[in-house]
Protein backbone atom coordinates (compact mmCIF):
# COMPACT_ATOMS: atom_id res chain seq x y z
CA UNK A 1 0.00 0.00 0.00
CA UNK A 2 1.58 3.16 -1.00
CA UNK A 3 1.22 5.90 1.95
CA UNK A 4 -0.23 9.34 2.06
CA UNK A 5 2.63 11.21 1.46
CA UNK A 6 4.04 9.05 -1.32
CA UNK A 7 1.16 9.29 -3.29
CA UNK A 8 0.99 13.46 -3.09
CA UNK A 9 4.67 13.01 -3.15
CA UNK A 10 4.63 11.39 -6.81
CA UNK A 11 0.85 13.11 -7.75
CA UNK A 12 1.60 16.64 -6.86
CA UNK A 13 5.79 16.87 -6.36
CA UNK A 14 5.06 18.08 -2.66
CA UNK A 15 4.11 16.79 0.64
CA UNK A 16 3.63 18.07 3.99
CA UNK A 17 4.61 16.64 7.20
CA UNK A 18 2.76 18.59 10.09
CA UNK A 19 4.70 18.84 13.33
CA UNK A 20 8.05 16.81 11.89
CA UNK A 21 10.51 18.89 14.40
CA UNK A 22 8.07 20.00 17.13
CA UNK A 23 9.29 20.24 21.06
CA UNK A 24 13.37 19.87 21.56
CA UNK A 25 13.63 19.82 18.00
CA UNK A 26 12.25 22.82 17.06
CA UNK A 27 14.33 24.74 19.85
CA UNK A 28 17.28 23.30 18.48
CA UNK A 29 17.17 24.65 15.40
CA UNK A 30 15.85 27.87 16.78
CA UNK A 31 18.87 27.82 18.58
CA UNK A 32 21.18 26.93 15.78
CA UNK A 33 20.11 29.89 13.63
CA UNK A 34 20.88 32.12 16.14
CA UNK A 35 24.36 30.86 15.92
CA UNK A 36 24.35 31.52 12.92
CA UNK A 37 23.02 34.82 12.92
CA UNK A 38 25.82 35.77 15.14
CA UNK A 39 28.23 34.60 12.25
CA UNK A 40 26.65 37.31 10.40
CA UNK A 41 26.15 40.22 12.49
CA UNK A 42 29.41 42.14 11.34
CA UNK A 43 28.67 41.67 7.61
CA UNK A 44 27.94 44.05 5.03
CA UNK A 45 27.96 42.50 1.91
CA UNK A 46 26.93 38.97 0.85
CA UNK A 47 29.80 36.82 0.20
CA UNK A 48 30.51 33.06 0.27
CA UNK A 49 28.03 31.27 1.49
CA UNK A 50 25.98 33.93 2.99
CA UNK A 51 23.40 36.40 1.36
CA UNK A 52 22.48 39.22 3.17
CA UNK A 53 18.67 40.96 2.33
CA UNK A 54 18.75 44.09 0.54
CA UNK A 55 15.26 46.33 0.10
CA UNK A 56 14.18 47.56 -3.00
CA UNK A 57 16.14 44.76 -5.19
CA UNK A 58 16.26 41.88 -2.94
CA UNK A 59 19.07 40.12 -1.31
CA UNK A 60 20.27 37.95 -4.65
CA UNK A 61 20.62 41.00 -6.78
CA UNK A 62 22.52 42.81 -4.29
CA UNK A 63 25.22 39.88 -4.11
CA UNK A 64 25.24 39.77 -7.48
CA UNK A 65 25.66 43.49 -8.87
CA UNK A 66 28.51 44.06 -5.09
CA UNK A 67 25.92 46.59 -3.61
CA UNK A 68 25.04 47.47 0.16
CA UNK A 69 22.76 45.57 2.09
CA UNK A 70 21.60 45.69 5.40
CA UNK A 71 24.10 44.90 7.90
CA UNK A 72 24.04 41.29 9.61
CA UNK A 73 20.23 41.02 8.18
CA UNK A 74 20.39 37.45 6.28
CA UNK A 75 18.14 36.41 3.25
CA UNK A 76 19.83 33.19 2.96
CA UNK A 77 22.74 31.00 3.81
CA UNK A 78 24.05 27.63 2.44
CA UNK A 79 25.74 24.95 4.25
CA UNK A 80 24.56 25.68 7.21
CA UNK A 81 25.10 21.84 8.40
CA UNK A 82 29.42 22.72 8.19
CA UNK A 83 28.70 26.08 9.98
CA UNK A 84 26.88 24.93 12.64
CA UNK A 85 27.16 21.51 13.30
CA UNK A 86 23.89 21.31 15.27
CA UNK A 87 21.60 21.57 12.05
CA UNK A 88 23.78 18.05 10.93
CA UNK A 89 23.16 16.83 14.25
CA UNK A 90 18.99 17.40 14.85
CA UNK A 91 18.59 16.00 11.37
CA UNK A 92 20.11 12.76 11.96
CA UNK A 93 18.42 12.56 15.32
CA UNK A 94 14.73 13.16 13.25
CA UNK A 95 15.87 10.66 11.41
CA UNK A 96 14.91 12.78 7.62
CA UNK A 97 17.48 10.75 5.64
CA UNK A 98 16.27 7.18 6.58
CA UNK A 99 12.35 8.38 7.40
CA UNK A 100 10.82 10.71 5.13
CA UNK A 101 13.63 10.80 2.20
CA UNK A 102 13.61 7.50 2.41
CA UNK A 103 10.01 6.78 1.89
CA UNK A 104 9.86 9.61 -0.52
CA UNK A 105 12.92 7.32 -2.85
CA UNK A 106 11.23 3.84 -2.96
CA UNK A 107 13.27 2.65 0.16
CA UNK A 108 16.30 4.12 -0.75
CA UNK A 109 17.94 6.31 1.91
CA UNK A 110 19.24 9.94 1.24
CA UNK A 111 22.11 11.22 1.48
CA UNK A 112 22.94 14.84 2.92
CA UNK A 113 24.06 17.13 0.09
CA UNK A 114 23.16 20.39 1.60
CA UNK A 115 21.13 22.74 4.30
CA UNK A 116 20.07 26.06 3.79
CA UNK A 117 18.73 29.10 5.96
CA UNK A 118 15.88 30.77 4.75
CA UNK A 119 15.33 34.08 6.28
CA UNK A 120 12.70 36.78 4.89
CA UNK A 121 12.27 39.65 7.30
CA UNK A 122 9.26 41.69 7.67
CA UNK A 123 8.85 44.62 5.44
CA UNK A 124 11.83 44.05 3.47
CA UNK A 125 12.11 40.14 2.86
CA UNK A 126 12.68 39.67 -1.13
CA UNK A 127 10.06 37.01 -3.21
CA UNK A 128 12.33 34.00 -4.93
CA UNK A 129 11.12 33.46 -8.24
CA UNK A 130 9.53 30.42 -9.93
CA UNK A 131 12.09 27.94 -10.48
CA UNK A 132 13.02 24.41 -10.12
CA UNK A 133 16.08 23.36 -7.55
CA UNK A 134 17.60 20.76 -10.08
CA UNK A 135 18.31 23.59 -12.31
CA UNK A 136 20.86 24.31 -9.81
CA UNK A 137 22.93 21.48 -9.84
CA UNK A 138 26.51 21.59 -9.46
CA UNK A 139 28.84 19.99 -11.98
CA UNK A 140 28.76 16.46 -11.98
CA UNK A 141 25.77 16.19 -9.79
CA UNK A 142 24.73 13.17 -12.04
CA UNK A 143 20.77 14.16 -12.87
CA UNK A 144 20.36 11.45 -14.88
CA UNK A 145 21.30 8.66 -11.79
CA UNK A 146 20.16 11.27 -9.29
CA UNK A 147 17.58 13.37 -8.25
CA UNK A 148 16.82 15.62 -5.06
CA UNK A 149 14.54 15.57 -2.48
CA UNK A 150 14.35 18.51 0.26
CA UNK A 151 12.82 18.93 3.66
CA UNK A 152 12.06 22.82 4.43
CA UNK A 153 11.28 23.27 7.60
CA UNK A 154 9.51 26.12 9.23
CA UNK A 155 10.98 27.78 12.27
CA UNK A 156 7.98 30.73 12.41
CA UNK A 157 4.57 30.77 11.07
CA UNK A 158 4.94 30.22 7.30
CA UNK A 159 1.81 31.98 5.47
CA UNK A 160 0.87 33.63 2.35
CA UNK A 161 1.23 37.05 3.84
CA UNK A 162 5.00 36.70 5.07
CA UNK A 163 6.18 34.41 2.37
CA UNK A 164 5.06 30.69 2.20
CA UNK A 165 6.14 28.29 -0.06
CA UNK A 166 3.48 27.61 -3.19
CA UNK A 167 4.01 25.31 -5.87
CA UNK A 168 2.73 24.26 -9.31
CA UNK A 169 1.20 20.56 -8.62
CA UNK A 170 2.87 17.79 -10.87
CA UNK A 171 4.63 20.06 -12.71
CA UNK A 172 8.08 17.83 -11.43
CA UNK A 173 6.62 15.31 -14.22
CA UNK A 174 6.99 18.20 -17.22
CA UNK A 175 11.07 17.34 -17.32
CA UNK A 176 13.53 20.22 -16.39
CA UNK A 177 11.79 23.70 -17.90
CA UNK A 178 13.70 26.76 -19.35
CA UNK A 179 15.41 28.90 -17.03
CA UNK A 180 16.42 32.94 -18.07
CA UNK A 181 18.32 35.11 -15.90
CA UNK A 182 21.29 36.00 -15.00
CA UNK A 183 24.27 32.61 -13.31
CA UNK A 184 25.38 33.87 -9.84
CA UNK A 185 28.76 35.39 -10.71
CA UNK A 186 31.80 33.15 -9.42
CA UNK A 187 34.89 34.61 -7.12
CA UNK A 188 37.12 37.14 -8.55
CA UNK A 189 34.18 37.95 -11.19
CA UNK A 190 33.27 41.28 -11.65
CA UNK A 191 30.18 42.76 -10.71
CA UNK A 192 26.45 42.75 -13.21
CA UNK A 193 25.59 46.36 -13.56
CA UNK A 194 21.80 44.57 -13.27
CA UNK A 195 21.04 41.23 -12.11
CA UNK A 196 17.95 39.19 -12.64
CA UNK A 197 17.97 35.79 -11.01
CA UNK A 198 16.83 33.24 -12.94
CA UNK A 199 13.41 31.79 -13.03
CA UNK A 200 11.06 29.79 -15.08
CA UNK A 201 8.87 32.83 -17.40
CA UNK A 202 5.71 33.08 -17.35
CA UNK A 203 5.79 31.63 -20.99
CA UNK A 204 6.96 28.46 -19.98
CA UNK A 205 4.90 27.59 -16.64
CA UNK A 206 2.42 24.98 -16.88
CA UNK A 207 -0.93 26.01 -16.93
CA UNK A 208 -1.34 24.82 -13.33
CA UNK A 209 -3.15 26.88 -10.48
CA UNK A 210 -0.57 27.65 -7.74
CA UNK A 211 -0.86 26.05 -4.42
CA UNK A 212 -0.03 27.88 -1.18
CA UNK A 213 1.45 25.83 1.61
CA UNK A 214 1.40 28.14 4.98
CA UNK A 215 2.77 25.93 7.87
CA UNK A 216 3.05 26.23 11.62
CA UNK A 217 6.66 25.84 13.26
CA UNK A 218 7.75 22.29 12.99
CA UNK A 219 6.08 21.41 10.47
CA UNK A 220 7.74 20.87 7.01
CA UNK A 221 7.06 20.42 3.44
CA UNK A 222 9.17 17.91 1.40
CA UNK A 223 9.05 17.91 -2.21
CA UNK A 224 11.10 16.67 -5.19
CA UNK A 225 14.06 18.45 -7.09
CA UNK A 226 11.92 18.93 -10.63
CA UNK A 227 8.62 21.03 -8.73
CA UNK A 228 8.24 24.24 -9.50
CA UNK A 229 7.89 26.60 -6.59
CA UNK A 230 8.08 29.98 -5.40
CA UNK A 231 7.76 32.41 -2.53
CA UNK A 232 6.41 35.54 -2.48
CA UNK A 233 7.85 38.64 -0.56
CA UNK A 234 7.08 39.40 3.01
CA UNK A 235 4.66 42.16 3.09
CA UNK A 236 4.11 42.57 7.09
CA UNK A 237 5.30 44.86 9.42
CA UNK A 238 6.35 42.60 12.29
CA UNK A 239 5.78 38.82 11.07
CA UNK A 240 9.28 37.22 10.70
CA UNK A 241 9.55 34.02 8.11
CA UNK A 242 12.19 31.96 9.31
CA UNK A 243 12.84 28.15 7.67
CA UNK A 244 15.75 25.43 7.28
CA UNK A 245 15.95 23.22 4.42
CA UNK A 246 17.88 19.78 4.07
CA UNK A 247 18.62 18.77 0.79
CA UNK A 248 19.33 14.89 0.13
CA UNK A 249 20.36 13.22 -3.21
CA UNK A 250 18.33 10.35 -4.00
CA UNK A 251 18.27 7.86 -7.06
CA UNK A 252 16.48 9.24 -9.64
CA UNK A 253 12.63 8.69 -9.01
CA UNK A 254 10.96 6.59 -11.68
CA UNK A 255 8.53 9.13 -11.98
CA UNK A 256 10.73 12.23 -12.69
CA UNK A 257 12.41 13.37 -16.02
CA UNK A 258 15.16 15.40 -17.06
CA UNK A 259 14.36 16.46 -20.24
CA UNK A 260 11.71 19.25 -21.30
CA UNK A 261 8.06 17.49 -22.26
CA UNK A 262 8.56 19.50 -25.91
CA UNK A 263 11.68 17.54 -26.46
CA UNK A 264 10.23 13.72 -25.52
CA UNK A 265 7.47 14.52 -27.68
Amino acid sequence: MVDTETRDLRENGFTELPALAAGDALDRLRRAVVRLEELARERTVSSGDFVLEAPGIGGWAAWQQGTGALTGVLRSAERIHEHVPEFDAVQRSLGLADGPVARAAGGHPGTLVNAFLWAKPPVVGSAKPWHQDLAFAPPGFGADAHGIVTVWVALEPATPRNGCLEFLPGSHLLGLLPHTGDRERLPGEAPLTAAVEPHVADADLPATEPVAVPLAPGSAVLFDGMVVHRSAPNTTAAEPRTAVSFVYRVPRPAWSRSTPAAARA
